[in-house]
């Protein structure tokens, strides 16, 4: 190949060079640098506004919440409970820490005191609030200890309830001893103290440490329930000279003896200041004679009681041997007792005939006879209510005003019982005893109880309701006596709706909502 060939052809095989021109480069510089500072204003243009936004967001937050506030008052102050005076609250709060349950961990009063200002307000400045505290193996010893010192000096209800079992003791060692430790310094408060639901071992241990925390100068009321069947109230806790203000006890199970320590001869007036006593037989025993107590022991401890205003007695507590007559037991004054309840549990007391025998109460006003809903009549003690050797009947309990008898009187006694309480104004009767309304009845006593301003009809046997229609009915024949405000219970039953119908003739009606009992 020639040369002149060779070096065309290497000339033409080099690419092309690009040729730039000057002017073109600064034209697209100018470009890019005004697109660049558009952009940058642009940024500074948004920051602003951004800023502008989180200030007006950070206003309109405040207002929301300032907003918020104003309408959460004027709701609590529209609300009914917000416009309820503190008065009414407080008696609201009251009724809820009396009625809550002692083994609740939640005490009302402490959850009352975080609901709102004015609520912990009410609670904290309102002592009597916390004076009731409870010892259960649940509580928290700074609880006890935060209501004794809301409490500030008022008396205190102390309730020791729910120790079951004393195998807790093994998993928490002294458990009950360091919790009932955090409560005895308090001990000269105690205004009333309830003991129950706990076991045998833990109650003599309780009864141990409340001999040795001294005179109980501010207790009036003891009251104790069996954890179970056949479980005995410890007499100790009656107290007696430990408690020389006690007034009220309310005891289950409770077995006493002519030799019981209680009963001592030098201890004759350590239950001289008690007033009300109620005596009760767990309803699992039944007639068993390891919790009843002895008719002497009975008749000796309430000689020890000469103020008794109130006796009440609920089951077959009393042990009275077939041998005893009526004429050889020793009678018993009660020379203030204005209130005999009697609730035996069987139709068949054996207790019932000697325990009216024996009481003398001149002033009784409240007389009270309720035996268990039964096809058998209860037990007839109409012959013990009146006086014998008169030749006149002569009640023995003639002031009484204040009646209510179940299932007491039959046909035959019906009469003897409106002999013996002849100046009744208050009358509340159920089942077979409706029968002392019938005709007859009342021709024989000579139309007794006239004087009857209330009568109260319970809900058994209904269909010898019909009777007290035909006794209105005589009874609105003459002008002259005042016609009863009868009260009997709401029910859908037709025959008591078509009673109350007729019932409507001669008198007014009030329906309650009573139990059955």
């Amino acid at each position: 190949m020639p040369d002149n060939d060779l070096s065309r052809s290497v000339t033409m095989s080099r690419p092309l060079q690009r040729t730039y021109q000057p002017s073109v480069d600064r034209e697209l510089f100018q470009v890019l640098q005004s697109e660049a500072a558009h952009l940058e204003r642009k940024e500074i243009e948004l920051v602003s506004q951004i800023k502008a936004l989180s200030e007006s967001l950070v206003s309109v937050r405040s207002t929301l919440s300032t907003l918020r506030v104003r309408a959460s008052e004027c709701a609590k102050r529209i609300s009914p409970a917000a416009r309820l005076p503190d008065e009414t609250l407080l008696a609201i709060f009251e009724e809820a820490v009396l009625s809550q349950d002692v083994r609740s961990q939640a005490r009302v009063e402490s959850a009352i005191s975080r609901v709102s200002h004015r609520w912990r307000r009410i609670a904290l400045h309102t002592p009597r609030l916390w004076t009731r505290v409870c010892v259960t193996p649940d509580t928290d010893e700074r609880d006890m200890q935060l209501h004794l010192l809301r409490s500030a000096a008022l008396p205190l209800d102390v309730e020791v309830w729910g120790w079951w079992d004393y195998r807790d003791s093994f998993t928490r060692p002294h458990h009950f001893e360091h919790t009932l430790a955090a409560i005895l310094p308090s001990a000269s408060r105690w205004r009333r103290i309830k003991i129950g639901a706990s076991c045998d071992a833990l109650l003599t241990s309780l009864s141990f440490i409340l001999r040795t925390v001294g005179p109980l100068d501010a207790l009036q009321r003891v009251a104790f329930k069996a954890q179970q069947p056949g479980q005995i109230c410890p007499t100790t806790l009656l107290m007696g000279k430990s408690a020389p203000n006690l007034r009220s006890i309310d005891v289950e199970n409770i077995v006493l003896t002519a030799r019981s320590p209680c009963l001592h001869n030098h201890d004759f007036d350590c239950f001289i200041g008690v007033t009300h006593l109620t005596l009760r037989l767990h309803e699992g025993d039944a007639r068993a004679l390891k919790t009843t107590m002895e008719l002497q022991g009975f008749h000796a401890f309430l000689l020890r009681m000469p103020n008794l205003v109130s006796l009440s007695l609920y089951g077959e507590l009393v042990c009275v041997r077939s041998t005893t007559n009526l004429e050889d037991q020793a009678n018993i004054t009660l020379p203030r007792l204005q209130t005999l309840i009697l609730h035996p549990n069987t139709v068949r007391p054996r207790y019932l005939r000697n325990i009216i025998a024996m009481v003398m109460a001149p002033d009784l006003r409240h007389f009270e006879l309720v035996y268990p809903d039964s096809f058998t009549q209860g037990q007839d003690i109409s012959d013990l209510l009146l006086k014998k050797g008169c030749e006149q009947p002569t009640p023995r309990f003639p002031l009484v005003e204040r009646l209510v008898l179940n299932n007491a009187a039959n046909i035959t006694s019906a009469a003897t019982f409106i002999q013996a309480f002849p100046g009744v104004d208050q009358l509340t009767i159920s089942g077979a005893d409706v029968g002392i309304f019938n005709l007859p009845t009342w021709e024989v006593t000579g139309g007794s109880w006239r004087t009857i301003k209330r009568l109260t009809l319970r809900p058994s046997q209904r269909d010898r309701l019909t009777t007290v229609v035909d006794w209105l009915d005589a009874m609105t024949s003459n002008d002259e006596h005042q016609t009863p405000l009868v009260q009997g219970p709401i029910t859908d039953c037709p025959t008591m709706l078509h009673l109350y119908e007729e019932l409507k003739r001669y008198t007014q009606i009030e329906l309650l909502g009573m139990d059955s009992k």
